[in-house]
């Protein structure tokens, strides 16, 4: 089962460079494009690569290890609504560049502070329910999503559902010519239940292997 990430721990140094950005970011300057950033930048996706053990964040495919072109920092509460929490170490991991592509600017958190017009920095929501997304920092990925055989199940978690609809993460399926209505059928989501469900062994492996059969011939 999957862990819980650990945050980057910034020094005093980038503490100072965060602090001299914050205000620029809360007025919508792209803070993210500065070249002063872009070492703070490398460390991040570094200490979090590592962390992740080289895989995305919310598909679990593998994310490169050199370069950056496929190991996107993820903002999980997006940088464009959220520009307060840009460097909040608990917003941030990698990400493959497809996941990246596909959630784009999405809102993933289920209780938006109460401020007025975000003029100064707000508390980071530090709990499971305040995200819909399956958030690394705060989420088991294993408590939420079942992946058999490249495909992705919620295991009957409002979360779960949100991230793969998110992140599209069935979209292999698609590309190869399943319609959307096969991708989501209702029928293997109850044959996913029943089969996460299921305590004894052996029906658990006939059922697996009939949802093998309903997806694969």
């Amino acid at each position: 089962m999957d862990k819980l990430l650990n945050s980057i721990v910034y020094s005093d140094e980038q503490k100072e460079l965060i602090q001299s950005l914050e205000a620029r970011a809360l007025q919508k300057v792209k803070i993210w494009d500065f070249e002063e950033i872009e070492e703070l930048k490398k460390e991040i996706r570094d200490f979090y690569r590592k962390e992740q053990k080289v895989l995305c964040a919310y598909c679990k495919y593998p994310v490169s290890v050199v370069y950056p072109t496929n190991c996107h920092i993820e903002h999980i509460a997006p940088k464009s609504i959220h520009p307060e929490y840009i460097l909040e170490p608990r917003n941030l991991c990698v990400i493959c560049s497809e996941c990246n592509q596909i959630k784009r600017n999405q809102e993933t958190i289920n209780q938006i502070p109460n401020t007025i017009k975000k003029k100064y920095k707000t508390k980071y929501p530090d709990k499971s329910e305040d995200f819909f997304i399956v958030h690394p920092h705060f989420d088991k990925y294993d408590d939420h999503i079942l992946i058999i055989n490249g495909y992705y199940i919620d295991k009957a978690s409002k979360k779960g559902n949100f991230t793969i609809g998110a992140c599209l993460l069935n979209r292999k399926f698609l590309f190869v010519g399943w319609e959307p209505s096969i991708v989501d059928d209702k029928e293997l989501v109850n044959d996913f239940t029943e089969y996460i469900e299921e305590e004894d062994f052996h029906k658990r492996i006939k059922k697996l292997d009939k949802i093998k059969k309903d997806l694969f011939y």
